[in-house]
């Protein structure tokens, strides 16, 4: 019994158990900080504490957290699920009790201007986190797979997730840490629409649905789609951390 209910807890768990990780986190946050303005600065400053390097650990926060119990109540904010057929987000149906990452990145920015001084810090640890997350496509995957975290690719010598391919292993194929990352990526320009997060979550989604899940499960990954999908986290992860601090900037 104690085994069925650790594995049923498992896969409970398994959508928020991944995402970009610290690398591809630390990117976003690191090319972010170099388009904040001085006013928006001054105010992340405030709340985190001064220097690039607090905003930069900022950015990975809230998967250090993902053991303790009292911040459960977040996990939900990591993703959101869109049918697969689904060319906009539907808030009514995607997000029960606004309990997604389209609505918590809505909700929070609303907290880092208004909470408390506690509330503040929270706030801006997850809105720096959740809009580096909203733009890995499988953020905005499909329910039934939770993510991309129950299709199962072989990559190398190992089988893994297809979510966890997508956070972890095309973004070391860019490079070995988030200061090579950050300096490949800023080599050219990232400046894209910023809309806001309903857009960032369907653009990620068709991202899924048209390119993603095009390698097929239990095979292994061809050279072919990885060139591509190293090209697609560039983008990504580029138009992360100009969104981020676009958002940051119109905040403050």
């Amino acid at each position: 019994m104690i085994k069925s209910i650790s594995f049923l807890l498992a896969l409970l768990a398994s959508q928020w158990a991944f995402s970009y990780g610290d690398t591809g986190h630390k990117a976003v946050a690191a090319m972010a900080w170099q388009h904040l303005t001085p006013y928006a600065k001054q105010n992340v400053e405030r709340i985190l504490g001064s220097g690039q390097d607090k905003f930069i650990n900022a950015s990975v926060w809230a998967d250090h957290i993902k053991s303790d119990e009292r911040f459960n109540y977040l996990k939900p904010m990591h993703y959101v699920n869109l049918p697969k057929a689904a060319s906009q987000y539907n808030r009514a149906r995607d997000c029960k009790k606004d309990k997604c990452i389209v609505e918590a990145i809505k909700t929070f920015s609303k907290v880092a201007k208004t909470g408390s001084r506690k509330e503040q810090r929270l706030a801006l640890r997850m809105i720096i986190h959740l809009i580096g997350d909203i733009h890995q496509p499988l953020h905005a995957g499909l329910k039934e797979d939770r993510g991309g975290n129950w299709y199962e690719v072989k990559y190398e010598d190992s089988t893994v997730s297809l979510h966890k391919l997508w956070d972890h292993q095309l973004v070391a194929r860019i490079a070995e840490d988030w200061q090579g990352i950050s300096a490949t990526i800023l080599k050219n320009s990232i400046e894209v629409p910023v809309n806001n997060p309903k857009t960032w979550a369907e653009e990620s989604h068709q991202l899924a649905v048209e390119f993603v899940y095009q390698t097929k499960e239990n095979r292994k990954v061809k050279a072919e789609y990885l060139e591509k999908a190293e090209d697609i986290s560039k983008q990504q992860l580029g138009r992360a951390a100009w969104r981020l601090a676009w958002w940051l900037n119109k905040l403050w």
